[in-house]
């Protein structure tokens, strides 16, 4: 795949769902609210396109936005799903490596998991502490750093349990 001529709706199209595919600024954006993510793996997989990272945020809802960010040429293309609340995102780390690392994170920050993996060890969060850092802690601030936030939470955890 030549990655300055990549017709984005083009390479999206086998995914199904129309969606619009909206370029600006920031890159590329197309909104799949029931996206077969392990689809967009493989097929990304397939032209070479290099996910970059996978970022989460709570939803209106109650659920979560997860937006898959990938590199095609000279512009970002970023896929936003939903997983409503209660709901599991399925893991693309066995097809795609670089995956491994957000998924990780998401898991630890919003308690999201996903099904697929065979082990999700922490990575931002000590060893036994509970998933979901960012959904305990808002009473705490969500201005504050992460790094800041998850020491707080952890004071306030181990007085707590004492």
């Amino acid at each position: 795949m030549n990655p300055t001529t990549v017709d984005v709706p083009e390479l999206l199209a086998p995914l199904g769902e129309p969606a619009d595919v909206l370029r600006n600024a920031g890159g590329w954006w197309a909104v799949r609210p029931r996206l077969d993510v392990r689809a967009m793996a493989g097929l990304m997989r397939d032209h070479e396109v290099r996910l970059v990272t996978i970022s989460a945020r709570p939803a209106p809802d109650g659920g979560h936005i997860l937006i898959y960010h990938w590199n095609v040429g000279s512009a970002v293309l970023n896929i936003c799903t939903v997983i409503p609340e209660g709901g599991q995102a399925v893991t693309i780390a066995d097809l795609l490596p670089a995956a491994d690392w957000a998924e990780r994170e998401i898991r630890d920050y919003y308690g999201l998991e996903f099904t697929g993996r065979t082990r999700t060890p922490t990575l931002m969060l000590r060893e036994g502490d509970p998933a979901g850092l960012f959904s305990r802690t808002a009473d705490v601030g969500r201005e504050t750093d992460p790094a800041a936030t998850a020491r707080r939470a952890a004071e306030a955890e181990e007085g707590e349990a004492k």
